[in-house]
């Protein structure tokens, strides 16, 4: 037997090291992204509401994630979430075809898993789970891809939780960018020697009360009143977007020869 091959051992050892359990900063994710080779590239990134660690396995997980968790509405991102108990909660599973995703050499079943498992905040503030898969198109005209899609299916229907499948479409490239380009600046030192939550505030009113101003012009002039080093203004700017006290079309490159208040909804 490989070293990959899957095994009663290696899945006892999962459920022992506590994978798919847990919330928030306790969860532990089912695959980290060194288990198995990855046909995408591979993300780790330190998740701004979770404070831990979370394993993407390609480009557009890493980009679903930054869109959920830029989501007010998202409170807990779990992802690899194993479907441990599948076959007890799927009644009708008769047609599902479960013997092929077993491994070859060993004929131990692999664990299924969901990409995403989120919990949101409702119009009410009330909590509830959605869980997502992420597929790139190219993926979908696979039909062993088509089956382990109607066993999520199936699983999460069963629990009552919607499930939807998201693919490239709905991960647009120039939001995940201008999210990844903000988000930043949340990171723990991030603003140096910048105390940004009152300055944010000052360039805050400086912007709104020089709106006719391009943005970049703004910036300078707010740096030299202020007596800032070069593109502490820029950093702000980023800042007040990814607070959210600042709003623009996040799905559009952000002009900074644009006038201010024609870059702000």
């Amino acid at each position: 037997m490989g070293a990959n091959n899957w095994s009663k051992e290696k899945l006892n050892r999962y459920l022992k090291e506590g994978r798919g359990q847990g919330v928030g900063k306790d969860y532990l994710p089912w695959n980290y992204t060194y288990n198995y080779s990855s046909k995408g590239r591979v993300s780790r990134i330190s998740g701004l509401k979770t404070r831990r660690i979370h394993h993407l396995h390609s480009d557009n997980q890493y980009r679903a994630f930054l869109l959920f968790e830029f989501n007010s509405n998202v409170a807990d991102i779990r992802e690899s979430f194993p479907l441990l108990d599948v076959e007890e909660v799927i009644d009708d599973k008769e047609d599902l075809r479960f013997d092929k995703f077993i491994d070859r050499e060993t004929k131990e079943p692999y664990v299924l898993t969901t990409n995403f498992l989120l919990t949101v905040k409702d119009v009410n503030g009330e909590q509830k789970g959605l869980a997502r898969t992420v597929k790139n198109t190219t993926e979908l005209k696979r039909k062993i891809t088509f089956e382990k899609l109607e066993i999520e299916r199936r699983y999460w229907n069963q629990k009552g939780i919607d499930w939807k499948v998201m693919t490239e479409k709905q991960l647009p490239r120039q939001l995940a960018k201008n999210i990844e380009w903000v988000r930043e600046t949340l990171l723990e030192w991030s603003e140096g020697e910048l105390n940004k939550s009152e300055q944010s505030i000052l360039m805050l009113r400086f912007l709104l009360e020089n709106d006719e101003l391009p943005l970049r012009e703004a910036l300078k002039l707010f740096e030299q009143t202020e007596g800032l080093k070069k593109g502490a203004g820029l950093f702000l700017f980023r800042y007040l977007i990814a607070k959210k006290e600042l709003a623009v079309d996040m799905t559009k490159r952000i002009d900074l020869l644009s006038k201010v208040k024609d870059l702000l909804l």
